[in-house]
């Protein structure tokens, strides 16, 4: 149970209910009102500090594969909100050299994992560290072209917060339920319990996502319209 955590552990654990629980209601929400504004704050904060948390007990028991699934995290929840604040610019340039060096990192690490002796890192093989390494240069890919592209149309900036805050969440449930197994109840142990609230976070970023690029009325801000379209939801 989380009584037989350290304490830095169970606050760790309450930050990531937090995070959970806040990252899943603008999901359900009315786009724009002050119930997903209010909750994506939660999210974004309590989401930053469990990325620190997590990095820096990963670092410190040496579980690189977790440290660098914090910083992937960090990454998507951070320009997903930079999305959302229009924040552009040399912010965007920063966080796109950040992410490729992570990708690089990961890439390296994987080449590390392959030479040791018994060709595992934390029982993890060269690839995990590859895949990792593949996601961050596909993250990087597109924010390096959403940067030539230049300015972003509202639909674009918006599936982009979409998806980087679903993506955020994503790495959070993963974690939350497959890495805290052992201090969750019995009840939420078994496999499908434990991938049901996983699964259901990538189907909803996935159907969020589409919407917003593809939906002919998409879930804007009130009073917010698309570049170019003249279109205006209320």
């Amino acid at each position: 149970m989380i009584s037989s955590l350290p304490l830095v552990g169970q606050l760790h654990f309450l930050v990531g209910v937090i995070c959970l629980l806040a990252g899943g209601a603008p999901f359900l929400v009315r786009k724009g009102g002050l119930t997903h504004r209010l909750a994506g704050r939660v999210f974004v904060v309590s989401m930053l500090l469990l990325c620190t948390s997590g990095l820096s007990m990963s670092l410190t028991r040496s579980i690189l594969f977790t440290a660098f699934l914090a910083l992937l995290a960090g990454h998507a929840v951070t320009t997903g909100w930079m999305s959302a604040a229009r924040i552009t610019g040399w912010a965007e340039r920063i966080a796109a050299g950040l992410i490729s060096l992570v990708a690089l990192t990961a890439f390296g690490s994987g080449l590390f994992v392959a030479n040791l002796p018994s060709g595992t890192l934390n029982d993890l093989p060269p690839v995990a560290f590859y895949c990792l390494g593949g996601v961050a240069l596909w993250i990087a890919a597109i924010d390096v072209l959403a940067l030539r592209r230049g300015p972003a149309n509202d639909r674009q900036r918006l599936t982009r917060h979409v998806w980087r805050m679903g993506f955020a969440l994503f790495i959070a449930s993963f974690i939350f339920f497959f890495g805290n197994s052992s201090v969750l109840p019995a009840v939420l142990r078994t496999p499908l319990a434990l991938m049901t609230p996983v699964l259901t976070v990538i189907g909803v970023t996935l159907y969020a996502s589409f919407r917003m690029r593809f939906g002919r009325r998409p879930a804007f801000p009130s009073g917010m319209k698309t570049q170019g379209s003249g279109e205006e939801t209320g």
